[in-house]
């Protein structure tokens, strides 16, 4: 049943050319960018890459697509069917956890091609991504329920996505140690990735236990204002 659900959302999700766009070409044009024209440093390039992917690929194509299905009715025909509530939403989140995992490593792969070195501790590498993408698609599902049409979600999906990308930056400008990095989305992926290309561990498991605290936040509030029908 998930994988019914799951191939006929990715068709509907490549037909339409701007989620399409904002999930397949603007993360992996962003990441040649920083490539060609970033700062030096291979980890600074990495992070920026990985995040971007989490939140164009994961986070706003997860909140841009459940408002669309939402808004043509199509959450409330599949809740009347034989699949659990908990099946639908997995279905619907599976091309896009898929597209964004396959992302990473096609940008992994173009870094590595460009002469990046490989990480000294790819399960960290791993937990970031895993861990990144499961906190994305929580929060993308809670900002689609208080989000009431896909164009909305430019707006809507904003503070979410530059605290994403802010905390990153601040990890990694930041050489001391700094624990207030750890608590807003993105310093923690950007710790492990760090830690994953032979930075200092020390902050490991609070990063990843923030990691954990914010896929739990983000579940909650998905539990709270998730809407199977348009908003009015």
């Amino acid at each position: 049943m998930i994988l019914a659900l799951s191939r006929t959302e990715l068709t509907l999700l490549l037909r339409n050319k701007t989620a399409a766009s904002l999930a397949l070409a603007m993360p992996l044009l962003i990441g040649a960018l920083l490539m060609v024209n970033g700062p030096s440093g291979w980890t600074f390039i990495i992070v920026l890459q990985l995040v971007m992917m989490l939140g164009f690929t994961v986070y706003m194509t997860v909140t841009t697509s459940l408002v669309s299905r939402r808004q043509d009715l199509y959450l409330k025909r599949l809740r009347t069917g034989e699949a659990s509530d908990q099946v639908v939403v997995a279905g619907l989140l599976v091309p896009t956890v898929v597209l964004g995992l396959v992302q990473a490593v096609v940008l992994m792969g173009m870094s590595k091609i460009a002469g990046a070195p490989l990480p000294e501790r790819p399960l960290l590498l791993a937990l970031a991504v895993v861990g990144g993408t499961a906190m994305c698609c929580a929060v993308g599902v809670a900002t689609s329920g208080i989000t009431s049409t896909p164009e909305l979600a430019q707006i809507t999906t904003a503070p979410f996505f530059f605290a994403l990308f802010g905390g990153a930056i601040w990890a990694l400008v930041t050489d001391t140690v700094d624990y207030r990095v750890l608590l807003v989305p993105g310093g923690q992926v950007a710790e492990l990735i760090k830690a994953a290309w032979g930075g200092p561990t020390d902050n490991v498991g609070m990063a990843l236990a923030a990691l954990v605290a914010w896929v739990a936040i983000g579940s909650g509030l998905a539990i709270r204002y998730f809407r199977w029908e348009p908003r009015s």
